[in-house]
């Protein structure tokens, strides 16, 4: 068996996440913002563009973890790629923000279209692979919940840096954010920003895992081809552990794309803050609550195994979502930062929901031989994408549903309640029901503990 890993190890594994979280927040905070308020785009055509990014995500995710299975190379399975990502990702991440002068809706729509195809696409070459070694760098349970739990630390920083990104742009280039013109360069100044943090932060956990990754030995899947890939797909989607996590978080994921999505228009429209003080206040108290909810989760998933404890954090996030946001008065940050505390908290039980995929697939192995992590992951990040595409898409036609107005300073108060409506109950229906789903996995305390004990017994007469 494998030695424990050093912290330092696990840490630096998570570091990677500063920089993709720091993308994907940019994106589901500013994006449909920026498009609509800025470029002029319809609503509904954004989330249409965005929605439609999916399709191409539906092949290239878990085909990017079948590659991942079967790479063999000198640097290993894994660190090519994260390599290669952490390049191509900042380059389209500044071509999103940054969109010519373009003529017309129909113009608008295919670059937006085209350029978030090329960040979906950057993010899976690094994201998968990026997923999927954490499981390869250990192969205790309870210590691949650590670290994954390092994963979400660092993804929480990156998630507080990618909505500060616009505010430090603006206040480090005197930009007025009241103007389009502020507004535009403040969003494509935050992507170069966020992209400087992604190649830091890859290239940091490029170093501090090189080694272990370069000496993780996988079996060995079988020869890449059209019927393989067939044979793998139908396995995972017979495999009883994992539908009721993926779809557990794809309907948790819809929920904070939806919620991320109409944070801005809430706070200003509904609860009329500023931009800064949300984003100060209420943002950072959120981020702080979820990097300290590790140290909750972790050890009660130890103690009760990581479906239940999972399940709880899921209900009381939805719970609390539902009630009270509408419930808010306008002018007031007490109670946004209130519920930024327990919300982040609850939030943080995702790390169980991850650290639950890494067994998932280890049961997998002891049924078939293979090794299919990546595979797993890779429809891991399909779900996530899916449901940030979904949410997206729904936004749109929402917004319109209640008669929201683009590029205007005020909303009618029957937007502003509709506002409120989605941003509460409709985003904490989603946790909830995420919640049931997750409690239909048979993936309990009892079955990982069986999974290791055939796994220790697979070790010990093979000599590993």
């Amino acid at each position: 068996m494998a030695a424990q890993l050093r912290r330092r190890t696990k840490a630096g594994f998570g570091l990677a996440d500063f920089g993709l979280s720091s993308a994907e927040l940019l994106i589901q905070f500013y994006l449909f913002d920026f498009y609509t308020r800025v470029v002029g785009l319809r609503a509904d055509l954004a989330g249409y563009a965005l929605a439609l990014a999916v399709v191409w995500d539906a092949v290239s995710d878990p085909l990017m973890g079948m590659v991942t299975d079967r790479t063999r190379s000198r640097f290993g399975s894994f660190l090519p790629y994260l390599v290669a990502g952490a390049v191509s990702l900042p380059l389209a991440l500044w071509a999103l923000f940054s969109p010519p002068a373009l003529s017309g809706q129909g113009a608008g729509f295919l670059y937006l279209l085209f350029t978030y195809v090329l960040v979906n696409t950057s993010m899976t070459v690094i994201g998968v692979p990026h997923l999927a070694l954490g499981g390869a760098l250990t192969e205790d349970s309870n210590e691949r919940t650590e670290v994954y739990g390092w994963r979400l630390v660092a993804g929480t920083f990156g998630l507080f840096f990618g909505i500060l990104a616009p505010l430090l742009a603006a206040d480090s280039f005197g930009l007025d954010v009241d103007s389009d013109d502020g507004v535009w360069w403040s969003r494509s100044l935050a992507a170069l920003f966020v992209g400087g943090a992604v190649i830091a932060s890859a290239g940091a956990t490029i170093f501090a895992v090189r080694r272990r990754a370069m000496e993780a030995r996988v079996p060995v899947g079988a020869a890449f081809s059209l019927g393989s890939l067939a044979a793998s797909l139908r396995g995972v989607f017979a495999n009883r552990f994992f539908l009721p996590v993926l779809f557990a978080f794809v309907i948790a994921s819809v929920g904070r794309a939806m919620n991320a999505t109409l944070a801005l228009p809430y706070y200003r429209f509904r609860l009329e803050l500023a931009e800064a003080d949300v984003q100060r206040w209420v943002l950072g108290i959120f981020a702080v609550a979820i990097v300290a909810s590790v140290a909750v989760w972790i050890p009660l998933g130890r103690r009760f195994g990581k479906k239940w404890p999972g399940f709880a954090g899921m209900l009381a996030l939805g719970i609390m979502t539902a009630v009270a946001y509408p419930l808010f008065p306008a002018g007031s940050l007490a109670g946004p930062a209130v519920m930024a505390v327990f919300g982040g908290i609850a939030v943080g039980a995702i790390i169980l929901f991850e650290s639950l995929v890494t067994d998932v697939a280890d049961a997998d192995r002891l049924e078939t031989g293979e090794q299919r992590a990546g595979l797993y992951f890779g429809f891991w990040r399909l779900g996530q994408k899916l449901a940030r595409s979904v949410g997206l898409g729904l936004t749109g036609p929402m917004l319109a549903l209640i008669g929201f107005e683009e590029g205007v300073r005020e909303q009618s108060a029957e937007t502003a309640l509709g506002l409120a409506l989605f941003f509460g109950p409709g985003v904490g229906l989603c946790f909830i029901l995420a919640a049931v789903v997750f409690a239909f996995s048979p993936m309990d305390r009892r079955e990982q503990a069986r999974v290791q004990r055939r796994l220790e017994a697979r070790r010990g007469k093979s000599g590993g």
